[in-house]
């Protein structure tokens, strides 16, 4: 008896990433069929000139982050254990990638090369912690573990990734993302 071809592709990396570059491309075609006038946002002149040069209160930034990205973690930790997990997982990234794509359409549209390294800059480098946090998850469901107790040691692990990006988002990525901002503009 064959396989789906729906479990065929999510027992694999590539799989996922199929996902994501097709939510990416999603998100590019939500910028492309809005208006000019839907555009206007966090990357217009004003929002940008006034970020640069705000004082970021640390602490409630920390809280914030952390309070967010907990409940994103402990969604992700959750829907690992469900038999259904390859198939929530990859609604996820799918919609992850259709926000990176809308958010890299809507910076190039309105500012350019400066767009994307605005984007680029947003993003690290609490990039680099969350993708093994969350990615040990995510290879947990790809590859049918069925180990609670090494489940939970994996889950223990990324938790510390999580903190540590939690901590870089919060306290090191405002101060790349002005510094980068005072460059540009």
């Amino acid at each position: 008896m064959g396989e789906s071809v729906f479990s065929k592709y999510m027992t694999r990396p590539a799989g996922y990433l199929m996902f994501f570059f097709c939510g990416i491309l999603a998100g590019v075609a939500v910028v492309q069929v809005q208006n000019s006038a839907a555009l206007a946002g966090i990357f217009s002149e004003y929002f940008l000139n006034q970020y640069a040069n705000l004082r970021i209160d640390s602490g409630k930034l920390l809280s914030y982050v952390g309070r967010y990205r907990c409940g994103q973690y402990f969604l992700a930790v959750c829907c690992g254990v469900l038999p259904v997990a390859p198939a929530v997982f990859a609604g996820l990234v799918f919609l992850l990638g259709m926000a990176w794509g809308t958010a890299l359409s809507i910076s190039a549209v309105r500012l350019g090369l400066a767009g994307i390294l605005i984007c680029a800059a947003g993003i690290f480098p609490q990039f680099f912690f969350y993708l093994p946090a969350f990615g040990l998850v995510l290879l947990w469901t790809m590859y049918g573990g069925r180990n609670r107790k090494r489940y939970f040691c994996l889950i223990v692990a990324g938790f510390f990734f999580l903190l540590f990006g939690i901590g870089t988002e919060a306290g090191v990525n405002p101060l790349i993302l002005q510094q980068v901002l005072r460059k540009i503009s």
